[in-house]
């Protein structure tokens, strides 16, 4: 005799094929309805009922009011309820409509009623998850549905929502028995670095799990500041004019020359274009969405404003925008990040390796392989980003190699260890006028974050290419801004 075959015994008849299909899906022989929480019915009536069924949408509420009645001879009123209510029935009427709809009004449903876990400043949670995040969700959803009951808080009243973010990040962070007691956020991030660790070939696993120890725990924020970042947010401030094609006014150009010293070659600096550093700057702002534009002004926007304020979260920014906007320049330049946290590389080392790591994962959007070319792009804006930022340290007795390829010893960039590539169409960029640029800034702020990468790759930005006598190495600050850039790439790759 099954477990729950008194409780079938007393269904009506012409439920009782629908309730013990019911009574399999939920609890089997191995648990009691008292077990059951409600997120289970939730998705039971929301979503497997009819995605996974395989019903006609008239015989849905059938179906519920089978579980309803079940629920309520188990002694679970509340969830027979939830069967019978008028969300339910609103629920089955999207699904009716289309499975899309369906989909939405369920997810909608759900998130009324409180019992989501929330995203919070400790952990953005997955859409594909791990076996050990999907079991923390799992037990989250029920830790939250006991605190509505307990009247810990109620959806839909104010302040419902922070109050649930508190409960969340107090069960993420302290030990539970349910993880043998380890805290379930280490739980959490122990399963997502192993899972970084063992994307792609085997060698880049190999390489990432040389520096795994490194990034268990947060870095300590360093005193020193990317100052450029910090500087270009506070003179933007409440708002400056831009040019009519989009750039920072020519005052902002000369200013961040005076300061920075980044005119890569004798010559007058009149406007954003001359400053590679600061374009890279203003298109990390806008990436990151620190800034907004209207009417022709650039001003802070809520997030830049915070972002200014707090020094962690200033710090983990920049460590995660020195990695790139791109998904293809993110995971080249953590390979890049890892090498050099190891030792000090060659800058075609660097390039090389990650393109042997890296270019297997992804394709172009025709289909065909990544150029080597957009791997040397992307590890030169990440070193050079990383020089701008303090980073990266250029040491040019540190190779001994011979001088690769034709550039000769004049055009060696003093500031960055490396050479403007010949045939660019800014190697006479003082002679153009802003009306005269090809391309309108707002083009060339791409929404897919490849921006500077696509250019470069396209022959239309300079590319700096090292001398061969040199060596990259990351300076104290770029230490811990590599280990805190490849924490957050496993930990939490959000952003």
């Amino acid at each position: 005799m099954g477990r729950h075959d008194m409780l079938l015994a007393r269904m009506p008849e012409d439920l009782v094929e629908d309730a013990r299909n019911v009574v399999d899906l939920l609890v089997g022989d191995l648990r009691d309805f008292s077990e059951v929480g409600q997120i289970e019915i939730q998705r039971f009536l929301w979503i497997l009922l009819p995605v996974t069924w395989g019903m006609p949408p008239h015989e849905w509420p059938r179906v519920a009011e089978a579980a309803a009645q079940l629920l309520e001879l188990a002694w679970r009123p509340t969830l027979a309820g939830l069967a019978r209510s008028e969300e339910t029935k609103q629920v089955f009427g999207a699904y009716a409509r289309s499975r899309e709809e369906g989909i939405e009004a369920a997810n909608a449903a759900i998130e009324r009623t409180g019992t989501n876990p929330p995203d919070t400043d400790l952990l953005t949670w997955r859409r594909s998850v791990s076996s050990a995040e999907a079991s923390a969700y799992d037990e989250l959803q029920r830790v939250l549905e006991t605190a509505i009951v307990a009247g810990e808080y109620e959806p839909g009243r104010p302040g419902w929502r922070r109050r649930q973010q508190a409960l969340t990040e107090r069960w993420l962070t302290t030990p539970s028995r349910y993880f043998h007691g380890e805290r379930p956020l280490d739980v959490i991030h122990k399963d997502r670095r192993q899972t970084w660790i063992d994307a792609g070939p085997q060698i880049r696993g190999r390489v990432l799990g040389l520096v795994e120890p490194l990034i268990h725990r947060p870095v300590t924020v360093p005193a020193a500041e990317p100052e450029p970042l910090v500087w270009l947010l506070a003179r933007i401030g409440d708002g400056v004019r831009l040019t009519q094609r989009g750039y920072l006014p020519p005052e902002i150009a000369r200013e961040a020359d005076a300061l920075f010293g980044w005119k890569p070659k004798p010559g007058r600096v009149s406007r954003e274009l001359d400053l590679p550093q600061l374009r890279d700057l203003h298109l990390l702002l806008r990436h990151h969405k620190l800034v907004a534009k209207r009417q022709g002004v650039l001003r802070l926007s809520a997030r830049g404003r915070a972002v200014l304020e707090e020094p962690v979260k200033l710090w983990e920014l920049a460590a995660r925008a020195w990695l790139g906007d791109s998904p293809y320049d993110q995971a080249v330049n953590e390979v890049a990040a890892a090498m050099l946290l190891t030792k000090p590389t060659y800058w075609v080392q660097m390039a090389a390796a990650a393109h042997e790591m890296v270019s297997p994962m992804f394709r172009t959007p025709e289909g065909e392989p990544v150029h080597w070319r957009l791997t040397q792009a992307a590890i030169w804006i990440w070193l050079r980003r990383g020089a701008m930022f303090g980073f990266v340290a250029y040491d040019p007795e540190g190779w001994a190699g011979e001088l690769e390829g034709d550039a000769a010893e004049d055009e060696i960039c003093p500031d960055c260890g490396g050479t403007i590539q010949n045939g660019s169409e800014f190697d006479h960029a003082d002679d153009v006028s802003d009306a005269d640029d090809a391309d309108d800034f707002e083009e060339s702020v791409s929404t897919d974050g490849a921006g500077y990468v696509a250019e470069i790759a396209a022959g239309r930005l300079p590319l700096v290419v090292a001398a061969g006598k040199g060596v990259h190495l990351l300076s104290e600050t770029g230490r811990s801004a590599a280990m805190t850039a490849l924490r957050l790439r496993a930990n939490d790759p959000h952003d």
